[in-house]
């Protein structure tokens, strides 16, 4: 019975599309599956029985199983290949068990996305930034070289080259937020003159929409150490959101106030919600609820949000129900401790 379970674990690993090899306690290798011949370019017969320092020196399958992969995986270059290299401790009298990955295709397919963004940076960024600075060199000839009736086409077009650009930022930001490459530059902040800037533009929009928008900072916020560019485009997205999605007639509020070390920041509104169900998914990247059909946007502000407060040592969360409006609550520490919301 035993030996028909030890054929039957042998023929399963025979299969999977993972090299592995195993090595008993006293490093020799008893067992070599076919993906692990391919990726390390060897026969198993002429390997199998003997002990990892018996085998020759400049081969792959030596180099590989010479790392020491068990804390973290390790990258080894074989033949043109990467080949990711995780090894894994069975116990002082049973071994060793590394399993081998080709990431060849997933590092050619994110170098691609690397240049993709570089691309992308340099072919509609720059010649938008060219457009953003006639538009507004045109504005600001308006009251006396230009003719009242273009005044406000001049203004639609510079407000949607102000969201195209916020968009390529979305989309450069989630790029580098997935490589790890989102940085924050921490700098003194008047984070309380910071709520007030973002909601004296909401409360523009607002009116645009014919919604109510109203506000109420605390005084007594102190001088936070915070990224005011990033932190500002955060609280931007909430009470942008709270607008875009609130019907004619309704309510945004914001507040802020000091609560147990931590600055908490609101953004309600009396718009369309989010099912119950969806709640779960909504910071992440490229989700758009179901009510938000018909709405522009990228899907990426919500994760990029996410990711700016969590960068600070804060939490963000939601509170929503569909056709009911949405919370979103945002926690910065004072000081260095994190905040993060009780349950």
């Amino acid at each position: 019975m035993q030996e028909e379970r030890e054929n039957l674990a042998a023929r399963l690993l025979e299969e999977v599309d993972c090299g592995t090899v195993y090595l008993d306690a006293g490093g020799k290798v008893l067992f070599v599956n076919r993906r692990a011949e391919e990726i390390l370019h060897v026969e198993r017969a002429k390997v199998l029985g003997k002990r990892v320092d018996m085998l020759p020196l400049r081969t792959p399958i030596y180099r590989v199983l010479s790392e020491n992969a068990q804390d973290e995986p390790v990258e080894v270059s074989i033949d043109g290949s990467v080949i990711q290299v995780r090894s894994s401790a069975l116990g002082a009298a049973e071994g060793e068990l590394f399993q081998l990955r080709d990431i060849s295709s997933d590092k050619k397919e994110k170098r691609q996305r690397e240049e993709f963004v570089a691309m992308m940076t340099h072919d509609l960024k720059s010649p938008l930034t060219v457009i953003m600075g006639y538009m507004q060199a045109l504005m600001g000839e308006m009251p006396s070289k230009m003719d009242p009736s273009l005044h406000l086409f001049v203004k639609e077009m510079d407000k949607s080259a102000v969201k195209m650009l916020s968009m390529i930022d979305d989309v450069l930001d989630a790029y580098r937020l997935e490589a790890g490459l989102l940085q924050i530059d921490r700098q003194p902040c008047d984070a309380r003159a910071l709520l007030e800037g973002c909601c004296r533009d909401g409360e523009q929009e607002a009116a645009v929409h014919g919604s109510y928008f109203l506000s109420e900072i605390c005084d007594g916020i102190p001088t936070l150490d915070l990224d005011e560019k990033q932190i500002t485009r955060v609280f931007a997205n909430l009470i942008g959101n709270a607008v875009k999605f609130t019907p004619r007639r309704g309510t945004i509020s914001v507040t802020g106030t000091i609560e147990g070390g931590c600055l908490l920041v609101r953004v309600s509104d009396t718009g369309i919600g989010i099912p119950e169900s969806e709640l779960p998914r909504i910071f992440n990247k490229y989700f758009r609820a179901s009510g938000a059909q018909g709405f522009k946007g990228t899907g990426l502000g919500l994760t990029i949000s996410k990711a700016i407060v969590e960068a600070h040592g804060g939490s963000i969360r939601v509170e929503s129900s569909a056709g009911k409006g949405s919370c979103f609550s945002v926690l910065l520490p004072l000081a260095k401790e994190r905040c993060i919301f009780k349950s």
